[in-house]
């Protein structure tokens, strides 16, 4: 009977275990759903293994992972605690990372991303989109390495990256309120930087209101040479002591640069020669013959105005819109001029247009230092003739290529009729985990009013010289009655064709806006200094006073014998200080109008040289 008992207890016990054994193996299909446990676990440990784990989770991970090894096939009781406890690890894992998702995507949505592109706001929005879906459906494989690839993308787009140098070169403001700024770029090599695309490039300027820099919409960006052209004023010195080696150098050299201009996508080149005169015929052209058979026409003779050539050509060169330089081939002896060297550099550092200088003759002189103080506040650069001889290649390379791999920022000039403001501008370069930025203080409407100012006096000049109202029509307001004597209308129709009879010629040296003061929308007080280089002859007997003063002085010290009735030429240099008014008109252009202030009121004027004409 004992037996009996003891094996239907057994065979109670056996039922039961395997009754729990059913249960266990029930509940751990529940949570496998179906698939077998050793798949079933290497499939979740490899998944979470994929979510980049911290190494205490790591840590866990490898535990149960390896209670696995151990346990029997049929051991449905330790698989089902061993399932729990993995489902656990997960589902902590998962929680952690969920919350670190919520996280980043409510932080990244708030970060401002100012040097974001349209390519990086595109990636910025996907990975957001990613994240989110990964919290959707609680599966986080490949979180890490997609939150730390959208951390740094936001983290690139919103600060300034280091390695490049990038460098403002200058402005053009002939088409305001869309203004051009030429950058260079060059990696910490040196190099110049030609791969960059215009979602590179972002540019700011500073808030009055609040001090904070804000975007500036930009128009279009490219490299000047794919599209744009460049004027270059060749500045060519025919003073006596050229004469001979150094001036057929000269015409050499300058003939072999020509061929490395690129005519074909539109530039130019001016030929300024200068001596005791400065020519200013000539014009701005691509005509590669005209400006050789210019070059070997040169004959050296006089003295040598170099200083204000210089000037000059910077003044002259600057309203010519695009991309522009000056390039000087000189002996370098200043003999003449009335302008210093520190004159040429105060102008030179204004205008920010590079002067390039190549000197011929002796390997030094001591003009030399002068002479790159110029080049460096240009931003140009100074050459010895005999440092590259006749082979101009690298020299081409170092200048013309150099200025041809400037990048071509255009862009709509934020509040234009603030004209009176100084603006902070910075440009920001970003590169393949590079970057680079420049700040510059502009005056943008003194800028643009000095470029105004600068066409309407050489339109005048043009016109003096040629005794016609021909440049001038186009730039003076033509709604003022033409008997209004205040009326530059009358003012410079008078003067132009033949107000000044016993003027040879009229050169504009230098000129600058003192102030702006606007009176509305449509009219402003433009106030000016201008420097002019005038040649005149007049009867010896005709001077009195001051200028007789001056006038005997010279020709003392030229040792010139003249009578009452000897013709004199005389090189005065003026200077006035005119105030206009200027109106825009309907077609939204700035034209001169009036005198506020006639110039004749406050000029000033200096005899510099003279000689007896007959």
């Amino acid at each position: 009977m004992k037996k009996i008992i003891i094996a239907a207890t057994l065979l109670a016990l056996s039922f039961s275990i395997s009754a729990c054994s059913l249960t266990d193996k029930g509940s751990l299909k529940k949570i496998t759903e179906g698939k077998e446990f050793n798949a079933w676990e290497m499939d979740l440990a490899e998944k979470l293994e994929s979510y980049g784990l911290e190494d205490d989770e790591k840590e866990k991970l490898q535990k149960i992972d390896e209670e696995c090894d151990d346990i029997k096939d049929n051991d449905y009781k330790t698989q089902l605690l061993t399932a729990k406890k993995l489902v656990k690890l997960s589902s902590q894992i998962e929680s952690r990372l969920e919350d670190s998702a919520k996280d980043l995507v409510e932080k990244l949505g708030k970060t401002d991303v100012p040097y974001a592109s349209e390519d990086d706001k595109k990636k910025i929005s996907e990975y957001s989109e990613t994240v989110s879906d990964m919290i959707k459906k609680h599966d986080f494989s490949n979180y890490k390495d997609i939150s730390e690839s959208f951390s740094k993308l936001v983290e690139n787009s919103s600060t300034k990256l280091t390695g490049l140098d990038v460098n403002i070169v200058q402005f053009d403001y002939t088409n305001y309120p869309t203004v051009r700024m030429y950058v260079d770029v060059k990696d910490s090599s040196g190099n110049v930087v030609t791969n960059l695309s215009p979602n590179m490039f972002f540019v700011s300027q500073k808030s009055v209101a609040n001090g904070d820099f804000q975007s500036v919409t930009i128009k279009n960006i490219s490299m000047l040479d794919q599209k744009d052209a460049l004027n270059i004023d060749m500045v060519a010195d025919t003073s006596s002591s050229m004469e001979g080696e150094r001036l057929s150098s000269a015409k050499t050299v300058m003939s072999t640069f020509l061929n490395t201009v690129q005519f074909n996508v539109g530039d130019k080149v001016k030929l300024t020669e200068f001596n005791s005169y400065i020519d200013k015929s000539g014009v701005f052209t691509s005509d590669v013959n005209a400006l050789n058979q210019k070059i070997f026409s040169y004959v050296a003779s006089g003295q040598t105005k170099l200083y204000d050539t210089l000037i000059y050509a910077v003044q002259d060169v600057s309203g010519i819109p695009g991309a522009k330089c000056v390039l000087a081939f000189t002996d370098g002896e200043d003999v003449g001029s009335y302008n210093s060297a520190s004159d040429v550099v105060n102008v030179v550092s204004s205008y920010k247009i590079p002067v390039y200088i190549v000197r011929i003759g002796d390997n030094y002189s001591a003009n030399d230092p002068e002479l790159m103080q110029i080049t460096s506040a240009s931003g140009g650069e100074f050459k010895y003739f005999s440092s590259f001889g006749m082979d101009m290649g690298n020299f081409y390379n170092s200048i013309y290529t150099g200025m041809k791999k400037y990048y071509e920022i255009e862009y709509e000039m934020p509040d234009p009729t603030n004209y009176t403001d100084k603006r902070d501008f910075n440009v920001y370069v970003k590169g393949d985990g590079v970057g680079g930025s420049a700040d510059i203080e502009t005056n943008s409407g003194n800028d643009f009013f000095n470029t105004l100012l600068g066409n309407f006096l050489r339109s005048y000049i043009e016109d003096m010289n040629s005794h016609s109202y021909n440049q001038l029509a186009s730039k003076i307001d033509d709604t003022v009655s033409p008997t209004d004597e205040t009326g530059l209308k009358y003012q410079m129709s008078k003067q132009v064709t033949g107000g000044f009879a016993n003027v040879v010629s009229e050169s504009l040296m230098s000129y600058s806006v003192s102030s702006i003061t606007v009176v509305d929308e449509n009219t402003i007080k433009l106030a000016t200094d201008e420097d002019y280089d005038v040649i005149l002859d007049r009867k010896y007997s005709s001077f009195t006073g001051d200028k007789l003063n001056q006038l005997n002085n010279i020709l003392y010290r030229n040792s010139w014998n003249v009578g009452p009735d000897s013709q004199i030429r005389i090189w005065e240099r003026v200077n006035q200080k005119p105030e206009y008014v200027l109106k825009k008109g309907s077609d939204g252009v700035w034209r001169f109008s009036q005198y506020s202030v006639d110039p004749g009121s406050n000029a000033t004027i200096a005899i510099y040289d003279a000689v007896t004409a007959y």
